[in-house]
């Protein structure tokens, strides 16, 4: 009876906690590139972030994307 007691609650708190976190794993935010906004997304544990990319679907920020015109480095448009 205790035992079952016990696991009861822990299958209770690991509910618990993936109904608050998960839902919440991704923080999003906003990055403006060339006048279009852009949706970023961040997991909150790893700090990985990817960019919700027009018919690209969602790109890792650290590979490079094409946004349809070419920027030069030192022009403005970084």
């Amino acid at each position: 009876m205790r035992r079952s007691a016990w696991l009861i609650i822990l299958v209770l708190g690991v509910l618990a906690v993936i109904a608050w976190i998960w839902p919440t794993i991704y923080r999003y935010d906003k990055i403006i590139v060339d006048q279009d906004t852009y949706i970023v997304r961040i997991h909150r544990i790893t700090g990985h972030a990817d960019i919700l990319v027009p018919e690209q679907g969602w790109v890792p920020s650290e590979d490079p994307w094409d946004t349809g015109s070419s920027t030069t480095p030192g022009d403005g448009h970084t």
